[in-house]
């Protein structure tokens, strides 16, 4: 939709896809902590490699208004951490959402210090 919106705008197709459609596939997730977890800097990021206890963290650039969705093709359930001082719906600042495996989640930055999930089903 967005895509769509950004091209009746007056930007070139390639132009609208590149901004709208950033996905980022076949991820490692890596780290304990949040410090040495994964950095996802694509909109759209798949994660197909899952050690136990391995992470994932949202991009450090998030400002409110931005989304990021995460989906877990991976073995093992993956922890998503937010970015450092960040929230992630009721958990402490800095605590990861566990996201098991064939499941998918939308962040939605609301603002400098928060960010809410909506898990798939």
């Amino acid at each position: 939709m967005l895509g769509w919106k950004a091209f009746g705008a007056g930007l070139s197709l390639p132009l609208s896809e590149a901004i709208c459609k950033d996905v980022a596939t076949a991820l490692s997730a890596a780290g304990t902590t949040q410090g040495t977890a994964t950095e996802l800097g694509a909109a759209c990021s798949e994660v197909t490699t899952v050690a136990a206890g391995a992470g994932v963290v949202l991009s450090a650039s998030l400002a409110a208004g931005d989304e990021q969705s995460v989906f877990n093709a991976g073995a093992n359930a993956v922890k998503v951490y937010p970015p450092s001082g960040f929230k992630i719906n009721a958990l402490a600042a800095n605590a990861p959402m566990t996201l098991a495996t064939n499941t998918g989640v939308i962040f939605k930055c609301v603002s400098t210090t928060r960010v809410f999930g909506v898990l798939s089903a």
